[in-house]
């Protein structure tokens, strides 16, 4: 069986997808990932006969991340051995055109909520009270550390690319963001992380005059 974990929300898609590999305790396993995953060793290992007699499971993490050629040809050994179990883990939504590769798998979705992207888009010039509904609703919903990595992302891609926000105010809340999760994470935080994350962003959206 082939059982595929996918989507945006890695935070929960990878403790499922580890679950899953560390129910097989027992199994003789081949694990890799990105492009460290070779067709020729996969090919060895699954024309092997276990020295133990132990069923085989193989496991490989950000497989839809290799180049053509390469993922072509692990798909087709993988095809060729449905006998055995693979467990397959990618970082992001893998598109509908490649998951048919595998059409009789059992494919589970974790994808990031609509509010998180309603409101990283309400981090604009003038929509504070937007910007406070939205956050609060989000902060209740999402693990702190996720949310910090998302508002994280989006100022540093606002940096190399567009932004309604002056460069100078931009990058102070970008790093502001930086220390905020430094000191949440060494514990040298002294007010409840998720005001002084708002407290953060809102300084950014007031900047603009």
């Amino acid at each position: 069986m082939i059982y595929i974990f996918h989507g945006d929300n890695s935070t929960q898609s990878y403790p499922a997808f580890s679950a899953l590999v560390d129910s097989h305790q027992s199994s003789e396993k081949y694990r890799q990932s990105g492009k460290n995953i070779d067709p020729d060793s996969l090919d060895r290992f699954l024309n092997t006969p276990s020295l133990f007699l132990e069923k085989k499971v193989v496991i490989l993490e950000n497989l839809f991340s290799q180049l053509k050629a390469q993922l072509d040809k692990i798909i087709k050994l993988i095809n060729l051995h449905p006998e055995f179990d693979y467990f397959i883990w990618q970082d992001k939504k893998i598109e509908a055109t490649k998951l048919k590769s595998f059409p009789k798998s059992d494919i589970k979705l974790f994808s990031l909520p609509e509010i998180l992207f309603s409101c990283l888009n309400s981090i604009s010039p003038h929509r504070q009270k937007e910007f406070i509904q939205k956050y609060q609703i989000l902060i209740q919903s999402m693990p702190f550390e996720l949310v910090l990595f998302w508002f994280k992302n989006t100022l540093r891609r606002q940096l190399t690319t567009y932004s309604k926000f002056s460069a100078e105010n931009l990058k102070k809340t970008y790093l502001s963001l930086i220390q905020l999760d430094y000191q949440s994470k060494t514990g040298t935080l002294f007010e409840p992380k998720d005001i002084a994350l708002e407290r953060s962003i809102l300084s950014l959206i007031d900047s603009q005059p």
